[in-house]
């Protein structure tokens, strides 16, 4: 296992994720953890970047040894039509990781896969608070490096709350992407404490997936899917997936910095509406917002989605409104629709707007 930031120099023949990397170089980003699996004689040459590390892990606990029988079964669903798997699990427990090594396992068997990623919070397909979606044409180490073509946004971190919209958007998401690929991969949160079960339930109901894989020991979690129209799979956890408080915010505000861009575009606001969790807004409603998401305070440097034609096509930073016009940190120069978040960024933090 490496633990980023590295750079690993293959020399033989090696595995990554299901990926085969003989040869190559594979840089790894920070808090970033792989598994590099020899396939007989191989050599690695590890150079480690400061808070990066490798260490020798038990192939019974991590790696794809943990979960080829259930690649096996996920990839045999689709010999002769198309289906959809919804991976389910606490925080921790290597979806992220387990969607990359099934889209890769999907590829080796000249399928296609789509991976829709429903993690609103620490997603890998799009900036936190949407939902991004990606169809893969060749293998990944890292999903990060993967370009979405489909977007949903939420406008929250946490799915508590925004349970009934997460499930709604990525219906919607998948209903776009019904035509893409062989094997439709969803990645969800790790919430699944606390009223995450029937969340998870929820999500499931609205999908109907043709197969749902349960990682970790959660008999609870389990036991919600196994009267369902589904396929219940269950699958170990990898223990090498923990990541610290710190790892998460830095990695979410990497996430965030990404998908918005250097440049910046100014609309005219009599052209342009605003929308927040489906309900529609006018700019002359912010003279008297009905919401406090359409406060002057609460709009500077708010994160924003950025749409036209009723389909999210990128992302932004609300930098000012004046005189008729609302400016924004983006790379876009056109769109018709801000999605509004509860989300502001400031020196390079990201703070929750106060809802009441």
């Amino acid at each position: 296992m490496v633990k980023g930031p590295a750079t690993v120099s293959v020399e033989g023949a090696c595995h990554v994720l299901g990926s085969d990397v003989s040869g190559q170089t594979i840089r790894i980003r920070t808090g970033k953890a792989l598994p590099f699996e020899p396939r007989g004689r191989c050599r690695l040459r590890v150079r480690l970047g400061r808070g990066g590390r490798r260490w020798l892990a038990d192939h019974t606990k991590a790696g794809t040894s943990l979960w080829r029988e259930v690649a096996k079964q996920v990839t045999s669903l689709a010999v002769d039509k198309k289906v959809t798997v919804m991976l389910a699990g606490d925080t921790d427990t290597g979806k992220s990781t387990l969607s990359a090594y099934l889209a890769n396992v999907t590829l080796e068997r000249r399928l296609v896969p789509c991976l829709i990623d429903g993690d609103i919070g620490q997603g890998d397909l799009g900036p936190p608070a949407s939902i991004g979606a990606a169809v893969l044409s060749k293998q990944v180490t890292d999903l990060r490096d993967v370009t979405a073509s489909l977007f949903e946004f939420v406008g929250n971190i946490s799915p508590a709350g925004f349970e009934r919209i997460v499930a709604k958007k990525l219906r919607s998401v998948i209903d776009r992407a019904m035509t893409l690929g062989d094997i439709r991969i969803i990645n969800t949160d790790g919430y699944v404490r606390n009223g995450g079960v029937q969340y998870k339930q929820m999500i499931a109901n609205e999908l109907q997936p043709d197969a749902i894989v349960c990682l970790g020991e959660n008999p609870e979690l389990l036991k919600a899917f196994e009267d369902g129209p589904w396929q219940v799979l269950h699958a170990e956890s990898s223990s090498q997936a923990s990541k610290s408080m710190s790892e998460r915010a830095d990695r979410r505000l990497y996430q965030f910095l990404r998908y918005i861009g250097s440049g910046s575009f100014a609309a005219e606001l009599s052209q342009v509406k605003f929308i927040f969790v489906g309900k529609l807004f006018s700019p002359s409603e912010l003279s008297r917002p009905p919401i406090i998401q359409l406060e002057p305070e609460n709009l500077e440097r708010m994160f924003v989605g950025l749409g036209s034609n009723g389909q999210v096509i990128g992302f932004g930073i609300i930098t000012d409104i004046t005189r008729g016009k609302i400016v924004v940190q983006t790379d876009l120069d056109s769109f018709d629709s801000i999605y509004l978040s509860n989300i502001k960024l400031c020196r390079d933090r990201a703070i929750h707007i106060r809802t009441v």
